[in-house]
């Protein structure tokens, strides 16, 4: 499963929600939650990886945020992001990418995100994918 989440203003009151609020709040139980990296053709993007479960589903998720241009994994990196367009008069914008499925194995599961992730963002026009990944725009 694919959810892209986009907001035109990344301040405080309206930054998007993070999976972690959201799937709790759904009714899933967090097992896990774990730093990690997507290794894709076009890049190595960091990543938060959960894995939540309702019931006897299990649902292991993917998802990365950007900042502007910028994909940020901690709240630090945000707050620096944020800061850094501000100190140029600007707001930026931002997006939570999160890839998922149902598989108890979320070994299994990750190596699928990755793969799904890695032929999404090669499919796009890297004007586009750069939106997405925090990869340079091209000139």
């Amino acid at each position: 499963m694919l959810a892209l989440a986009y907001g035109e203003d990344q301040r405080d009151s309206m930054q998007v929600h993070y999976p972690e609020v959201c799937y709790p709040a759904q009714g899933f139980t967090l097992q896990e939650k774990k730093p990690g990296i997507l290794t894709t053709e076009t890049g190595s993007i960091g990543v938060t990886r959960l894995m939540t479960n309702l019931g006897p589903r299990n649902e292991p998720v993917t998802y990365w945020k950007t900042v502007g241009d910028r994909v940020v994994q901690s709240g630090i990196q945000k707050k620096i992001a944020e800061m850094s367009y501000g100190l140029n008069g600007k707001i930026p914008d931002g997006m939570l990418v999160r890839v998922s499925s149902i598989d108890a194995n979320a070994a299994h599961a990750y190596e699928m995100q990755t793969r799904f992730a890695d032929q999404m963002l090669r499919a796009l026009k890297p004007e586009y994918r750069s939106r997405l990944d925090g990869s340079p725009q091209p000139n």
